[in-house]
């Protein structure tokens, strides 16, 4: 049987800039997915995760996900990923900022 851990990475964050949320060991696990929640108005944003071997170097990994003004919850699915992994945000300016909520569930 497999684990299960769904996990809070950003809770009403504000953004106005690029952001990436705290690095987050998940080594267990075989899959991740992040989920990225808007509120209220916000502009396009674009979501993509990143993966590293030491928490400190990061490199992109997989497809990013866009998600519209129109849209408030978008999913980014993550797979052989090593040890840490973090999700980046972009899009969000000091006119047009967001809040956030990231969570990521992850499975192994």
């Amino acid at each position: 049987m497999k684990n299960t851990n769904t996990s809070v990475l950003a809770r009403r964050v504000r953004i106005s800039s690029d952001y990436s949320t705290p690095p987050y060991e998940a080594g267990w696990a075989t899959e991740a997915l992040f989920f990225l929640q808007v509120e209220e108005g916000h502009p396009d944003l674009t979501v993509a995760a990143e993966i590293s071997p030491d928490g400190i170097a990061w490199v992109r990994r997989g497809a990013e996900e866009r998600l519209p003004a129109a849209e408030s919850i978008v999913a980014l699915p993550l797979e052989t990923f090593g040890n840490w992994i973090r999700l980046r945000v972009t899009g969000a300016s000091s006119d047009d900022p967001a809040r956030i909520l990231v969570h990521v569930n992850l499975k192994g």
